[in-house]
């Protein structure tokens, strides 16, 4: 259940949503999974922004990790009446039929957060993950003097998300620090996994300089109390201090840089995915199109695997600027 600190940040930010059009219709949302505070939170600003500009939701389908549930929910809420779905897929390539059957059925679906592997969605709305990855790779590999070692906590490289993040961060440490070694453990976006990692990782490695962690909402809760479960939990400047390095920006993780333990946060906009989910599946139901090239609003539309993705960027956060009211995470103060 998403906490009451959540639900006031989910709330606070719908006075950023974009002007939408006045014309409403019934609205789907399929969630892959909403099984860490990340998705909740993003899942209740959707609807919540939903229904300030007027639009009808039907209940949210959490397909809770199965690829093949997420594809039945799709089509159920085809069935239900929905002229428009915002989808956050389990599975790039398993959701694609379902997103294909949609397209079929005239129901446009916008993706947020990860992408889908086929060209009948309308528009993703993401950031880039790649690049994402590599921001990681750089701070560690600054920080670490090009070597060292690393454990880099993957989420699912069934997603978009998981692959590109891996990506960007291991073809950044494959070209520019040669001396580091990374040992990569999946975890499949599950807390538990993260933990039974970094517990081996950490215990096995007694010169290990760095922890990447795909996901903070997931990941850092667990790394941390593993860190200091095993007295070494420092914080940045002192001796034993091993550098952390997360994605996503969750307001534990702010709170995280100022006080000192964890080093660099690249920020997911998370206010932004649900601003211009909204904005483009609106737009796809009122007919209109879009195309490759710079938007309005500080990113970038590229094609990439069949379709539109605007890419929207997502800040590196350190001490120097984590109390910034503009991050996300820091909109439940």
């Amino acid at each position: 259940m998403i906490s009451r600190k959540w639900a006031l940040l989910g709330a606070s930010m719908l006075f950023a949503a974009p002007a939408l059009a006045d014309d409403s219709f019934t609205m789907g949302y399929s969630a892959g999974y909403l099984t860490d505070p990340f998705q909740s939170i993003e899942v209740n600003m959707t609807i919540d922004a939903a229904k300030k500009a007027g639009l009808k939701t039907l209940p949210v389908a959490n397909a809770n990790g199965d690829a093949g549930r997420q594809v039945t929910d799709i089509h159920n809420l085809i069935a239900a009446g929905a002229k428009g779905i915002i989808v956050v897929p389990t599975d790039s390539k398993a959701v694609e039929p379902a997103v294909a059957f949609a397209a079929g059925k005239k129901v446009p679906v916008v993706s947020i957060d990860n992408g889908v592997a086929g060209g009948k969605v309308f528009m993703v709305v993401r950031s880039n993950s790649v690049q994402m990855g590599k921001a990681a790779c750089e701070a560690i590999g600054k920080a670490l003097g090009g070597k060292g070692v690393v454990l880099e906590l993957q989420g699912d490289l069934a997603t978009t998300a998981g692959r590109e993040r891996t990506k960007g961060f291991e073809d950044c440490m494959k070209s520019q620090f040669k001396g580091i070694k990374v040992n990569a453990q999946p975890t499949n976006w599950k807390t538990e996994k993260a933990v039974a990692a970094a517990q081996t990782i950490v215990s096995s490695t007694p010169d290990l300089g760095a922890i990447y962690m795909q996901s903070d909402s997931v990941m850092l809760a667990g790394v941390l109390s593993v860190l200091k479960s095993a007295n070494k939990m420092s914080k940045v400047g002192e001796d034993k201090h091993i550098f952390l390095v997360t994605i996503d920006g969750t307001p534990g993780a702010l709170k995280q840089v100022r006080d000192g333990y964890v080093d660099t946060v690249i920020s997911q906009p998370v206010d932004l995915y649900v601003k211009y989910g909204l904005y483009y599946l609106q737009a796809a139901v009122a007919g209109k199109k879009f195309k490759a090239g710079p938007t309005d609003h500080d990113s970038e539309i590229v094609k990439q695997d069949g379709s539109l993705q605007d890419l929207l960027p997502a800040p590196v956060v350190t001490a120097a600027n984590a109390s910034d009211p503009a991050l996300w995470g820091n909109a439940a103060k």
